[in-house]
């Protein structure tokens, strides 16, 4: 009976962890968009909010739309009180003192730390016999050894860590399945315990010595400083490694996009417009407000679909394509307001060094076996991109 009564409050467009909507979630975005841009979803109880103009809205208000749920009176988790939750003016103080810590590092030594981790993953994919995974082999390692080396800690322990990362991201779809909320939770608290250790042990070079610093200086919990920077880490892990490997499946589709060098920006945009990997985030109605002709009441929970944002026909022609002359800059993949990605710099540093050393190396990829992505609705991934590795004789 409890199989029949989920069954009759599922929705009829949008199944979020359906098998073919986690294959390729946007046709299923598509339809919600054109039903209505603001709707109400019953198996999510959640309005979900598709338009791009109903979903910059709430991204940019955070006096009537909250990511603290105490501000309706939800008790949260300690281990959940980050940059990432926390409403102005609290939120304040925390971002001031990450933001600083971000810029500690210039820029040029942080660009070559990049390029050298890149290069050095792509050499051990050069002339590699056979199928490779470029998710295993090349993204995740990447995305873990950059952010590792921006903090200025020794990566963690590949299987725990790994462990207690997709358990987190697994926890993000926790109103789809409830049993993975108390899994991702106890995983924040172990990653938290671990960046608590790296600020006790910190040099002072590197952002955790950054941080630490900066710390010192302001009133800022000592728990919310851990639990934010633990944010950093995850977000530098598991969304760069998905956007990394986001690409590069479009890439193996369609190589002829690495043979633009002149077009680099306004390709990196287009990409992270069309594969960044958070495809949704939760806002709370804190007073009544209206959003896309909908009345949306205090308490009401709205699901902003970033990635159907992006893909919004009336701001972006043709959506679902790659379009180099767009004006760039408009899209939502690193949030807006006060909640907007603080590494979204670093992402597309990341992503930049990427693009430029395929093309330097000359590498090219041709698929080996189909792209498999994990069973995560709200930050997509892939598990699995197995290709074949060849050098072009145009590298440059």
């Amino acid at each position: 009976m409890a199989d029949e009564a989920t069954a009759a409050v599922r929705d009829p467009i949008y199944d979020p962890l359906a098998p073919s909507v986690i294959a390729d979630p946007y046709p299923y975005y598509r339809k919600l968009r054109e039903t209505n841009t603001v709707h109400w979803h019953e198996f999510l109880d959640s309005w979900v909010v598709t338009g791009y103009a109903e979903c910059r809205q709430v991204l940019g208000d955070t006096t009537n739309f909250g990511s603290d749920f105490r501000r309706i009176g939800v008790e949260i988790p300690d281990t959940q009180l980050s940059v990432q939750s926390l409403d102005p003016p609290e939120h304040g103080a925390i971002r001031h003192l990450l933001v600083s810590a971000l810029h500690e590092q210039p820029l040029t030594t942080v660009r070559q730390q990049f390029a050298t981790i890149v290069a050095r993953q792509l050499s051990e994919l050069s002339g590699q016999p056979g199928a490779v995974d470029l998710v295993s082999r090349f993204a995740r390692p990447v995305a873990l050894r950059t952010i590792t080396a921006f903090l200025g800690v020794p990566p963690p322990d590949g299987a725990e860590f790994e462990q207690w990362s997709n358990a987190i991201v697994r926890s993000m779809d926790a109103g789809i399945e409830p049993a993975r909320a108390e899994p991702g939770n106890q995983a924040r608290a172990e990653l938290s315990r671990l960046v608590t250790r790296w600020l006790a042990d910190a040099d002072e070079q590197g952002f955790v010595g950054a941080a630490r610093r900066a710390a010192r200086a302001q009133d800022v919990p000592a728990a919310v400083l851990a639990n934010s920077l633990r944010a950093v880490l995850h977000a530098g892990y598991e969304s760069v490694s998905r956007l990394l490997g986001g690409v590069l499946a479009r890439l193996v589709r369609h190589p002829e996009l690495l043979a633009r060098p002149a077009a680099d920006e306004a390709l990196i945009d287009e990409l992270i417009r069309l594969d960044g990997p958070v495809q949704a985030d939760a806002r709370v109605c804190v007073r009544d407000r209206a959003v896309g002709g909908q009345a949306v009441r205090r308490g009401d929970v709205l699901v902003l679909f970033i990635a159907a944002a992006n893909r919004d026909p009336a701001v972006f022609p043709d959506p679902d394509a790659v379009r180099l002359t767009r004006r760039r800059g408009l899209h939502l993949a690193f949030g807006r307001g006060a909640h907007a990605c603080l590494g979204a710099g670093l992402a597309t540093l990341q992503l930049r060094e990427v693009l430029g050393a395929l093309r330097a190396g000359g590498l090219r990829f041709a698929p080996a076996g189909p792209a498999t992505y994990e069973p995560t609705a709200t930050l997509r991934g892939l598990a699995e991109l197995s290709v074949s590795v060849r050098q072009s004789h145009q590298a440059h």
